[in-house]
């Protein structure tokens, strides 16, 4: 979001709607969703009176900073066991970016809006969020985890597409998020009136099932956002890959074939993730060659290089039409 130089600098953030933990037994209402302005200075600078840099114990050595509000008495032992749950979610070197801000619910609110629990800076890498477990709320550190995969979507690449807004790129491609997008049946970015068809929002809490399944839990429960996202196995191992091995951008790939005679060669490219894609033909310098794309019996470009938007595509076919000449071909493939 940007505003003209009179006002104070402002970052969007997400809230975060109360969900259902993993006990059963919990009954409350979902309240209502707020985008809500995050400005600077917002937080009385005294609130946040206590707090340093913490170890989380975990294997990359990190360390994240926790602040503290004066409204709980100076005691160590808060902001460390925070850090230590931290270091307890599946997680990549990004924790040691992270600033946790702990603070009553009433205080978070002044920040998050009226009914958020909590909710994630992606400039700053901030969450804002209450220790304390709330009267029908899911428990603290369930809603610290939901905020986590935040953070975790803020340092991850799903290129050309936004980690925030459509989940990282394995989880996205396996959810069909762009197909579905383009389909109006999910709404990436929207934190308003669709919010339970929000993507980002669903990879959240995707990342808050993935730890409780590690951690043993059975009767997780699923209520912000539309049940369609709901994670089955092979969606949380391939959130965890994004999450402990990301994808860092397109490989590289070369093939080759020939022509004595013949009029055509096909190759089928498997294309798991969504993405940009990228075909470029290198023919004999005394043949006349073309290279097609096709989906399935549907031709997408032509040429001496092609390009295409992979969004939900699982195979593709190149393929080489002779049109006059011969002798020994290559393509450089380049795909998410």
């Amino acid at each position: 979001m940007e505003l003209d130089g009179c006002h104070p600098p402002v970052s969007v953030v997400k809230s975060l709607t109360p969900f259902l933990g993993s006990v059963g037994t919990l009954a409350w209402v979902k309240r209502a969703v707020a985008i809500v302005v995050f400005l600077a200075l917002a937080l009385p600078a005294a609130a946040l009176a206590w707090g340093g840099t913490y170890p989380t114990g975990d294997s990359y050595g990190s360390n994240v900073v926790i602040n503290v509000s004066d409204a709980y008495p100076v005691d160590p032992t808060l902001p460390q066991t925070w850090a230590t749950y931290l270091g307890t979610l599946i997680h990549g070197p990004e924790l040691s970016k992270l600033t946790l801000d702990l603070a009553p619910l009433a205080e978070v609110q002044t920040i998050c809006g009226d009914s958020a629990l909590a909710c994630y800076d992606p400039n700053s890498e901030t969450i804002e969020a209450s220790p304390d477990n709330q009267l029908d709320a899911p428990p603290a550190q369930e809603i610290v985890a939901h905020e986590y995969g935040h953070h975790i979507a803020n340092n991850r690449n799903d290129a050309p597409y936004s980690a925030e807004e459509y989940g990282t790129k394995r989880w996205s491609s396996y959810m069909q998020i762009c197909k579905r997008a383009a389909a109006g049946l999910v709404s990436p970015g929207n934190e308003g009136t669709s919010y339970a068809e929000n993507p980002g929002e669903a990879f959240a809490e995707a990342y808050r099932v993935l730890n409780l399944t590690r951690a043993g839990a059975t009767n997780i429960r699923w209520d912000i956002v539309d049940r369609s996202f709901y994670p089955n196995t092979a969606a949380l191992t391939l959130l965890e890959q994004d999450v402990t091995t990301p994808w860092v951008g397109p490989t590289l790939s070369h093939l080759s074939g020939s022509f004595g005679n013949g009029v055509v060669r096909t190759f089928i490219v498997k294309t798991p993730l969504d993405g940009a894609f990228t075909a470029r033909l290198h023919a004999p310098t005394k043949a006349k060659l073309q290279l097609q794309l096709y989906a399935g019996a549907t031709l997408l470009g032509r040429g001496t290089s092609v390009r295409y938007a992979i969004c939900g595509a699982r195979t593709l076919a190149l393929k080489v039409r002779r049109v006059s000449g011969q002798g020994t071909f290559s393509l450089d493939v380049s795909k998410p």
